[in-house]
């Protein structure tokens, strides 16, 4: 296929193309061999965290369709280039879409790239790019369970981000909340610990 007749896209500001394949031919049994690899388009958005990529699936396979996927992404910054890179969640895609209608997957690839939200990245970070590796590991405690020994971790680690989840979390005991009313890593943690005694939850 040549260049002049990849498929026009919209693309907004703040998405990058990083391969294009995909072309304004439809697919038919006299072409459905140049629907291979492992992706026909591949879109990225480092300000919004999400890639959107599109594959014809079985490759191949005129039986197949478009599969269209949205995956988020986790900036990393790697030390030796001085350079942030992004890490896809290809494990858990975001959106997943599939069609035979090349003119339903373009008008479904155009409103995601101006409608997608941001992806949040909820891990601890020492600064952009860099996980607080010790202050993850008790987040990710926290996330299968609070136990004694995590919060007890939480207490220790006065660190404001992991003891908002904290009072946040479901299960956390009037205990816990007095304690950080009286010794929490900020003010606002402390203000926050006071409000939630002075809830009904804890009033009672």
């Amino acid at each position: 296929m040549s260049s002049t007749d990849l498929q026009p896209l919209k693309i907004p500001s703040g998405w990058s193309v990083e391969w294009n394949l995909l072309t304004e031919t439809d697919p038919t049994k006299a072409n459905i061999h140049e629907f291979t690899g492992s992706s026909l388009l591949l879109l990225n958005s480092s300000s919004r965290l999400k890639a959107i990529d599109v594959s014809w699936r079985p490759e191949g396979d005129i039986s197949g369709a478009f599969q269209l996927q949205v995956i988020c992404l986790r900036p990393t910054f790697n030390a030796k280039t001085n350079t942030m890179e992004y890490d896809g969640l290809w494990e858990t895609p975001e959106l997943e879409f599939q069609t035979k209608d090349r003119l339903e997957l373009v008008a479904k690839i155009n409103h995601l790239m101006f409608y997608l939200q941001p992806y949040t990245d909820n891990r601890i970070m020492l600064k952009p790019g860099v996980v607080d590796e010790s202050n993850e590991g008790i987040r990710q405690e926290l996330f299968k369970g609070l136990t004694s020994d995590v919060a007890t971790k939480i207490m220790a680690s006065n660190h404001k981000e992991l003891q908002d989840l904290l009072l946040e979390h479901s299960a956390v005991s009037k205990t816990m909340v007095e304690e950080l009313a009286h010794s929490g890593a900020s003010k606002g943690i402390r203000n926050k610990a006071k409000q939630l005694l002075n809830s009904k939850r804890f009033k009672k």
